[in-house]
């Protein structure tokens, strides 16, 4: 449990599946939302990519969700409006006094 103060909300977003050629797939056309309440979202970096081709941002965030919250690795996240990736697989950080939590690093990438 975050402390009462973790006031934010995401979205989480997990694709269906699809099977292609054999093979089992992502499907995003349909893909099933939860909304995770008393949650915190916080910036983590921004790097500006200019390679003479293309310029392009990437923003990352980190976000602190209830440590039973229903999120793996291949979700997606919304907040603020922005859809993130995440990066990684989400860590459960164990604290003292039931504090416990779940971490994503949260990627999003636009150019």
């Amino acid at each position: 449990m975050l402390p009462s103060f973790c006031t934010d909300e995401v979205i989480r977003i997990r694709p269906g599946t699809k099977t292609e050629r054999g093979s089992t797939i992502f499907d995003w056309s349909n893909p099933d939302r939860l909304v995770i309440e008393g949650c915190s979202v916080q910036p983590a970096a921004t790097t500006l990519s200019q390679d003479g081709r293309v310029l392009g941002i990437s923003e990352s965030m980190t976000a602190y969700l209830p440590d039973d919250s229903d999120v793996k690795a291949g979700d997606r996240i919304e907040y603020d409006g922005n859809v993130y990736t995440i990066t990684g697989e989400p860590k459960i950080w164990k604290g003292p006094l039931n504090m416990s939590n779940m971490q994503l690093n949260l990627t999003k990438w636009e150019g």
